[in-house]
This record gives C-alpha cells, structure tokens and sequence, in this order.
C-alpha cells in the first residue's frame, strides 16, 4: 500500500512539473530582414578613422543589441528593425566560419533575410577607377584549381591553370540574376564620392578607364586568401574567370567564395548580394615596381569606405523600408 502511494505520489509530481514546464512561453526567434557583413573596422565602431564597418555601424547598430557568437570574438549586432550586422574576419577561412555561425544561432530567424557583403577591394585599371563600387553577379576563386609557373611550362605553351570540375562547386559561384539586376538598378545612378589625392594618384595610369570618376558597376568578383598584386597576376585572374566561362573579372578581394559556399550549404545563396568598393588598382603603374604599388597610398580608401556605405545602405533601407514588396520578391 506504502508502495502504491509513493507511485501515485511521483505520478503527481511529474504531471505538475510538466505543467509547470508547458506553461512557461515559448521564446521565438527574432526575425532578421537583412544581415550586413564587413570584414575589418581599422579601431574602434564608431567616433575614429573609419574602415569598412564603422558607416554601417553608426548608421544601423549604434545603441543596438549586441551578442557575442563564439571566440573571434564575432559579435553580431541586431536593431529593432531587423537588421543584423558584425565584422565577419578577412580571409576565406574565418569568413565562411563567420556566417555560417551566424546563420545556425537559434536565437534569430534568417529564413527571409538578405546578406549584404560590403567591403573593399582591388581593380584592374583597365577594368574601372578608384572609388568604383561593383555589385558582383559571378564569384571565382583565384586558388582553386591546378596551378603552375611560367617558368614550368612546356614549350610553346602560355597556360598557367588548369580547372578541376572537384572544385567547381566552391570554386564558381552563380549570384541570383535577379536580385542582381535589381541592386544594380537601384543603385547604379546615386551619387559617389571622389577625392583629390586618389584624382591624382589614378593620373599614373594610362588606361582610360583608370581616369574616370567613381560610378557603380557590375561584373566577376575574384576571391584570393593571398593578397595578390601584379600585371601577371593580374593575367593570370583573366585566365582562371576564362576556365570557369565567367565574365570579365571586375574586382579583386579574399572572402566572396567562402561567403557563397556558406550560403549555398545554409539555403540562403539566391538571397546573397556582394558589393565591393575599389580602394586601390590591383598592379602597379607604369615605372612603379609592385612593391613600391603596395607600399603606397592609393588616396582611395576613406573614400571607397564611403562609397561602399553609400551604396549598402541604399540597398537595406530600400529593402527594410518596402518589406512587404520585398520578402518574397527574388
């Protein structure tokens, strides 16, 4: 009998505890319509010499909820419009980390949202200026692949990179057409900034491209983890995009590919857009060795930081603003 109790006793016990636990409310994940990601900030967020976070920072997640993600430290910030941002990391390795630790914390819900990369980059003179910004519709990854120096070649052969279809699918990354088309649409007549310093700087440089003001273009973003510089290098870009069937290589940076691939393995690449500002030309000009091409100051970067912003910005407030247009629009 003593026995019968103590079970009907702990039958008690376990229904009120699980009615306790029922009743307690469910938290439910923070919608997020947007999510922002630069790579580096030179200082602090705010208030100093600003990189390619501090804009955004100051603009959307001054004041905003802040949470740290895991050991970088990566901290996201989160306003209460639903917009979301950090500094990702540079390189392809912590870049892919970065957003996929963000995508997977179960405290906020990306299914809707779009991921703006914004940051700088480097350009081919003969491809646009400083203080270009390019929306990228094709991303290619300069590393992956066979490849070899000219000095290893066999005779008569002027091939430096050999595709692999194993690396295809990191290694070549379609954007959304569409999302594409309408960025740059958006975007491509607002007003960018110039600078004096970088006006003259580009004057080294014969092509004509290289002397015109800033505007926003389109075209393939090249993903290097090493900080490539040089006409050969420069050549060799032209000939990877060319193995892929991509575009006319537009940009140079280290993140893009690894920023697709971790959108591609989450679902969430057809809501992925890359912009990137031109802060230097990736060679040297005419009589300038690559060292001293790297060593120098371009004049572009405050610049290209605010023309990046420029156009991010343009982008989310349309986006945030028109929510309802633009949930389900791509």
């Amino acid at each position: 009998m003593k026995k019968l109790r103590s079970l009907a006793l702990i039958a008690i016990v376990l229904v009120l505890a699980m009615t306790a636990v029922g009743a307690q409310p469910v938290t439910e994940k923070q919608p997020i319509k947007a999510l922002v990601l630069s790579m580096f900030e030179v200082g602090k967020n705010t208030g100093d010499f600003a990189g390619e976070f501090q804009h955004i920072y100051e603009a959307y997640f001054d004041g905003a909820d802040s949470y740290e993600l895991n050991d970088m430290p990566l901290t996201l910030y989160v306003n209460k419009d639903g917009i979301a941002g950090a500094i990702a990391g540079m390189g392809k390795a912590q870049a892919s980390a970065s957003l996929t630790t963000i995508l997977l914390d179960p405290r906020f819900d990306f299914s809707d949202a779009y991921i703006i990369i914004s940051g700088c980059s480097g350009m081919s003179p003969e491809r646009g200026t400083l203080g270009d910004v390019v929306i990228a519709d094709e991303l290619v990854d300069y590393d992956l692949g066979h490849a070899w120096k000219e000095s290893d070649n066999p005779a008569g052969s002027e091939n430096t990179f050999m595709r692999s279809e194993g690396y295809d699918r990191p290694g070549y990354i379609k954007l959304n057409s569409a999302l594409v088309d309408w960025a740059f649409d958006l975007t491509k007549d607002v007003t960018l900034v110039d600078s004096e310093a970088a006006a003259k700087y580009r004057a080294n440089y014969s092509a004509t491209e290289a002397l015109e003001k800033p505007a926003v273009q389109r075209g393939v973003s090249v993903t290097g983890d090493n900080y490539w510089h040089g006409k050969g290098s420069s050549a060799h870009a032209d000939v990877v995009t060319a193995a892929y069937g991509a575009g006319t290589y537009m940009v140079t940076q280290m993140e893009d590919n690894a920023f697709g691939v971790a959108a591609m393995n989450e679902g969430k690449l057809d809501r992925l857009m890359v912009v990137r500002d031109v802060v230097n030309y990736d060679q040297p000009y005419p009589g300038q060795t690559v060292l001293e091409s790297l060593n120098g100051s371009s004049g572009a970067f405050s610049m290209g930081m605010t023309n990046g912003y420029i156009v991010t910005s343009t982008i989310i407030n349309e986006l945030v603003g028109n929510w309802d247009k633009y949930k389900s629009a791509f």
